[in-house]
């Protein structure tokens, strides 16, 4: 039919020249929210979170910054805690670096910093709390059927690893499953070591192999019970290991070692550390618009450590009057952990809470210590240097918390009293029974202030305590340095760490910052520390620093363009030591920078670079070095952003790439200096996959695919 063809056509024509361009929409969403007391980066809003890794992610959170080790340090302090989706993880908080490397920023919804924990959080832990929050369905009430998951494998010139996490949801169920496996070697782990007294010097050099093989599975279940109650679940195992082996040089000079003594060793050091931990807690919410809730959660961590260490010296010339001997060392550690907790939050009105619970901590910790002399062809035991312990450490906590709003001021104070009892007995060894009770008041304040919807300013005051570890209370004389003897003080006591800080933040459409000025000072601070004892270098540890250390954080983050971001995460401090036990001062300023930046390339390629530097820290009786290293990204995703190739490098500035870590300490009559390079640079690849689905319904209607992305396309009018 003619006219039917003529109006087809039209009607096609119609559409064609109606038809819209592909239509782009940019908004400025604000990466990071600011409160005086915490700070919420969110990674969901990061481009880079489809490549990068978790600890990549935190190189950029404000008040937290990763030294070129990847060593993690929360308000200028390596003690922290984490907890993940608000559940305190002791798997992560023990093993930050190994799982967090692995860990893809994909399923991560925001990473929140906690720099002024309040009552209800632990008093040990002295920098703060990192708590991050996966990307999970919040509402288990409807019916809903969804699996997610992404695996991701990377291989680089110094690691290769796979990992996979799955999540999804049956009605009221949900599981989560992750599972990393991480594999690190250096073929040259280079160190040197010298050490002078008054009338001995000894030299070391060794260029030895290291692996560091890791595992990790993790396996979590939740049920919503009803509307207003749930009950969660969680179950991991992880696994790492370390071993080192070589053939140091050692020359000895000086002393009964007249002209010099040359000689080596055959080194072989192995570590392992199998951990299981599990939980499991019940909430529960009340009151007007279920505003009120109560949380029971108990908690179990199982944490054996196996340690060999064996130095079998040669060439040593017999007619010397002192000559180093061999041996070998096993130890046995074993840490038992129970935690029982109980959370209220009580609703007064709209605008002020109650926070109040109780904590039960039971520890058990064990070390059976093991030394061993080559004798006539075999290792014979040295009763006197072997040392087996058992101790129980138990904590009861009581806390209360006000956090009330009053129009542009808010107050929070709370107050946590945590008494310990800790007993050890030893069953062999030269070591001295003993108890320790104690109790201690932890209070806690943060008040803030609006100035206006973009901008606030507040003042911060916590008390922390560090209980000694196991490290550092365990006698065991570690003599496989034969120059020096190293070995823990089972007197310690708690360390305890007053913080003040002045927050001011600002939050604009494409610019946010955050200024932190603060101040900590303890009278009692844990410090490792040397000293001579007829010729001999002994290292310790002593509540025997006055610590007291400034610093101002300042943190920028810029969306120049629609396409960059530039942001700038620093800080500058200064520290001051000082110890009339040993006679001894220190003081220095540090600083730290990391600039980064982020391009959106043609052909949607995502371009990131980092410059981090570092300069150096002061010990009590020395200094350890600072750093440089620039990393870089390059990626792009394809299918609909179901699959990302990474291509990644980093490199030392200076030094071939590498990165020389040096730590050198002075005392009386004594020096020591070691130095250790570290192969940082490293190119890699990485590939990972994401997929997902979802169906939902609302009552009891058939179920209706929904896709996991929505993409915009051409739209007709």
């Amino acid at each position: 039919d003619t006219t039917t063809l003529n109006k087809k056509k039209s009607k096609e024509w119609y559409e064609k020249e109606h038809q819209l361009h592909d239509v782009t929409v940019v908004a400025h969403v604000p990466i990071v929210k600011m409160k005086t007391d915490k700070i919420t980066y969110q990674v969901r809003h990061d481009v880079d979170a489809k490549t990068h890794t978790v600890l990549e992610m935190l190189r950029k959170v404000p008040m937290v910054t990763v030294d070129g080790k990847n060593n993690i340090s929360v308000n200028g302090s390596k003690q922290f805690k984490v907890y993940i989706d608000g559940r305190p993880s002791s798997m992560v908080t023990r093993n930050p670096t190994q799982i967090l490397r692995n860990m893809p920023a994909n399923s991560i919804e925001s990473i929140e910093v906690t720099t002024n924990p309040g009552a209800q959080y632990d008093a040990e832990g002295a920098g703060g709390i990192l708590n991050i929050i996966t990307k999970k369905n919040k509402n288990l009430s409807h019916k809903i059927e969804s699996i997610n998951g992404t695996v991701h494998s990377t291989i680089g010139t110094n690691n290769y690893g796979l990992d996979a996490n799955l999540s999804g949801q049956k009605d009221r169920f949900s599981y989560d499953l992750n599972l990393i496996t991480d594999y690190m070697k250096y073929k040259h782990s280079k160190s040197e070591s010298d050490i002078n007294q008054e009338s001995f010097s000894a030299h070391t050099s060794q260029d030895t192999k290291l692996s560091m093989p890791f595992q990790m599975a993790e396996f979590g279940i939740g049920y919503q019970i009803d509307s207003i109650s749930s009950l969660h679940m969680n179950l991991s195992v992880t696994n790492f290991k370390l071993h080192e082996y070589g053939t140091p040089e050692y020359l000895y000079k000086g002393g009964t070692y007249g002209s010099g003594l040359n000689f080596g060793n055959n080194l072989d050091t192995r570590s392992s550390q199998t951990s299981y931990d599990g939980s499991i807690d019940y909430q529960r919410f009340f009151g007007k618009d279920n505003k009120g809730s109560m949380t029971f959660t108990y908690q179990l961590s199982h944490n054996p450590v196996r340690n060999n260490n064996i130095n079998k010296f040669f060439n040593i010339n017999q007619t010397q009057i002192a000559t180093p001997e061999s041996r070998k060392s096993i130890v046995r550690e074993k840490n038992i952990d129970q935690h029982f907790m109980a959370d209220f939050t009580l609703p007064i009105n709209k605008k002020t809470k109650i926070n109040t619970g109780a904590k039960l901590t039971l520890g058990k910790n064990q070390s059976n210590s093991s030394d061993y002399r080559f004798d006539n062809g075999s290792y014979n035991e040295n009763t006197n240097g072997s040392v087996f312990y058992k101790q129980n450490q138990n904590i009861m906590a009581l806390y209360g918390e006000y956090d009330a709003t009053f129009g542009w001021l808010s107050v929070k104070p709370g107050l946590r009293y945590e008494y310990t009892w800790q007993k050890t007995k030893y069953l062999k060894g030269a070591g001295a029974d003993f108890n320790i009770h104690y109790g201690t008041l932890v209070p806690a304040l943060s008040i803030s202030a609006r100035i206006s919807d973009l901008q606030n300013i507040g003042i911060n005051y916590n008390l922390r305590i560090r209980r000694p570890g196991i490290a550092e209370l365990d006698p065991y004389i570690d003599r496989s340095n034969p120059a020096t003897l190293v070995y823990g003080n089972s007197h310690l006591d708690a360390e305890k760490i007053n913080n003040l800080s002045l927050v001011y933040n600002l939050t604009a459409r494409n610019f946010s910052m955050n200024a932190t000025l603060r101040h900590s000072f303890s009278n009692n601070a844990i410090e490792q520390y040397s000293f001579n004892n007829n010729g001999v270098l002994n290292t310790t540890f002593g509540n025997v620093v006055r610590r007291s250390t400034s610093a101002l954080n300042l943190y920028a983050n810029w969306s120049m363009t629609t396409s960059t971001r530039l942001l700038l995460n620093a800080e500058a401090g200064y520290i001051d030591l000082r110890s009339n036990a040993l006679n001894a001062r220190n003081n220095g300023w540090n600083l730290n920078v990391n600039y980064g930046m982020q391009q959106n390339l043609p052909w949607d390629i995502k371009l990131t670079a980092n410059l981090e530097c570092m300069t150096r820290t002061h010990t009590l009786q020395g200094y350890e070095s600072g750093m440089s290293l620039l990393s870089t990204s390059i990626s792009k995703s394809f299918c609909n952003d179901k699959w990302n190739v990474t291509v990644s490098g980093t490199t030392g500035l200076g030094h071939g790439g590498n990165q020389i870590w040096t730590s050198y300490s002075k005392g009386n009559n004594f020096n020591s200096t070691n130095s250790f390079i570290e192969p940082v640079k490293n190119i890699s690849l990485g590939i990972s996959y994401t997929f997902g689905s979802k169906k939902e319904t609302n009552n009891d209607d058939d179920w209706m695919q929904i896709g996991s992305k929505s993409h915009a396309g051409k739209h007709r009018k």
